[in-house]
């Protein structure tokens, strides 16, 4: 009933928004500091309205709203009323119930956002994008105040017990698989002619491939005599594909990347299996626990929302485009 309540919303949004917008008003002058919307008596100015309104233009790809028809401009006026309200219902919460960040995990997040980026490339896509790099930051704030916050109000509130997860476990047994598993030995060193030194040592049998890569290997596992532990496909480079073709005891040939030359020996191999219920509760734990915060939250935005005091200035929104 609240999915559809909450649709029915939406379409009489649109509708009436329809009613009131058409591209004939776009030529109508507005203040930016007129107000268009008020939230809990937090007023929402047409600079604001604006800014979101160039966002979703961008997403959509619209040069220009003279071109779209009085129900497309509604429909995208709607989904900027939507942000609008639910940023700032939030915004509003976070500061209701005293949510911060300390400055060291924000630190930590802007770093980890930043990774993947060549020096000065963030700046230049932030540019071309039209955000400031203090609007990024302070997205990055917002999206981890925002995080805490439903954590305090909404998933901390939420659980599985150990009946439903086993209930999902019977009805579900065949998504729960392990796949094959090898473990390997490895040797990383940096020249050709490391490795093929290493090699011929390997033929002479005088020396363990593990003694050997305690005594050359350069990865930080050669001191357990290069004792990979045990790994699945898709968890090591994909150079390393191969290495599950290898027989238990057999040594790759020469393995080539941007980080050296390596040798693996496959010492052990599981074969792909059924998991059986513990193995799988953490994973079924994550599945259910998505689905019932993901659904706890909606209720609760939706109590939060017809809760608040949200007044439109239809004449003012008409005025821009």
């Amino acid at each position: 009933m609240n999915s559809f309540l909450k649709s029915l919303s939406s379409v009489l949004m649109i509708l009436l928004l329809n009613s009131c917008f058409d591209n004939s008003s776009s030529n109508s002058f507005i203040a930016d500091n007129e107000v268009v919307l008020t939230i809990n008596n937090e007023e929402i100015t047409s600079k604001q309205f604006k800014k979101i309104l160039v966002g979703q233009k961008k997403i959509f790809r619209v040069q220009n709203t003279q071109d779209l028809k009085p129900e497309e401009l509604a429909w995208i006026k709607n989904r900027v009323l939507d942000e609008i309200v639910k940023n700032t219902l939030l915004e509003q919460e976070i500061a209701k119930n005293n949510i911060t960040i300390d400055q060291n995990k924000l630190d930590e997040a802007l770093s980890e956002a930043r990774e993947g980026y060549v020096e000065g490339t963030l700046e230049k896509t932030l540019e071309l994008e039209g955000i400031s790099n203090e609007d990024w930051e302070d997205s990055i704030k917002n999206k981890l105040l925002t995080n805490k916050l439903i954590h305090h109000r909404v998933n901390s509130k939420v659980s599985v017990s150990e009946k439903e997860l086993r209930e999902y476990f019977d009805k579900s047994d065949n998504k729960f698989h392990k796949k094959e598993q090898v473990r390997a030995l490895h040797i990383m060193v940096e020249s050709e002619e490391e490795i093929r030194e290493i090699q011929k040592e390997l033929r002479r049998k005088q020396k363990t491939f593990s003694d050997l890569a305690k005594e050359y290997s350069l990865g930080p596992e050669g001191a357990l005599g290069g004792d990979l532990g045990y790994f699945e496909a898709g968890q090591m480079p994909e150079e390393f594909d191969d290495v599950f073709k290898l027989k238990v005891n057999k040594v790759s040939g020469i393995i080539r990347t941007p980080y050296g030359f390596h040798l693996f020996k496959v010492v052990d191999k599981i074969k792909e299996r059924k998991m059986d219920f513990e193995e799988s509760k953490s994973s079924i734990e994550k599945i259910l626990l998505h689905d019932l915060q993901d659904k706890a939250f909606q209720e609760w935005f939706l109590e939060l929302k017809q809760s608040a005091q949200i007044d439109i200035e239809y004449d003012s929104l008409q005025k821009i485009s």
